[in-house]
């Protein structure tokens, strides 16, 4: 395919559609051949299909999104609805995905500018139904539920909204800092690691100040039989 612009590209995540800096997209199709004797085409061929999505965006232009591990067989609310339009320079080349049911893998926060802006990195993962392509292809199916897990992460620099909001009670903080020989200016800052009830949020403007935060949500998988 032609090269991609990025004033060619549209990203829509539920309904935001500004704010966004890049993405970049992968369906990964895992065969699993079911090898024979006798032949050198195996007998059948199981598809598995999993799709990832990695947005950066300027602070605030996504919402907060509350976590809610789960406590039953309740799916995940870490979920979004993902839409990529694009065009190529190719003729008749674009790209148009619609990528329902993407779970949040990871959030990050960034303002590493006292008078820059703060961005905002999200990654999500999906699972896709795979296409039967005649009476060799055997369908994975997808998930029939996703459970969110609990939730760990970190926040650093300056007291201000950095993307993370710790439970009461699980926060626990540590110290780094660094500096360089000769007329530089370095850093100590206090590193603060806890259980993660909310991503998102970050100021994209906050004069003055550095921060960053992380973190990571775990999202499991089950097929039940029904």
């Amino acid at each position: 395919m032609g090269v991609i612009l990025g004033t060619m590209t549209q990203v829509i995540i539920d309904t935001v559609s500004e704010g966004f800096q890049s993405v970049s997209w992968n369906l990964n199709t895992q065969p699993n051949r079911m090898w024979q004797l006798g032949e050198w085409l195996p007998w059948k061929t199981q598809l598995s299909a999993t799709v990832s999505v990695n947005v950066t965006a300027y602070a605030e232009a996504i919402s907060q999104i509350l976590l809610q591990p789960a406590e039953s067989c309740d799916p995940s609310t870490a979920v979004k609805t993902i839409t990529i339009n694009a065009q190529a320079c190719a003729a008749g080349s674009s790209v148009n995905e619609v990528l329902e049911n993407m779970y949040i893998n990871s959030y990050s926060y960034s303002k590493g500018d006292p008078i820059g802006y703060g961005t905002e990195s999200w990654a999500f993962q999906g699972w896709m139904q795979t296409e039967l392509v005649g009476d060799e292809w055997i369908n994975t199916p997808i998930p029939t539920t996703v459970l969110q897990g609990i939730t760990e992460g970190t926040r650093s620099g300056d007291d201000f909204e950095r993307g993370v909001e710790f439970a009461t009670g699980t926060v626990v903080t540590g110290r780094e800092g660094s500096v360089s020989a000769g007329v530089t200016v370095g850093n100590a800052d206090a590193v603060e690691m806890g259980i993660v009830t909310r991503i998102g949020g970050g100021l994209l403007e906050a004069n003055g100040k550095m921060g960053q935060s992380s973190a990571s949500i775990p999202h499991t998988p089950l097929y039940i039989q029904v």
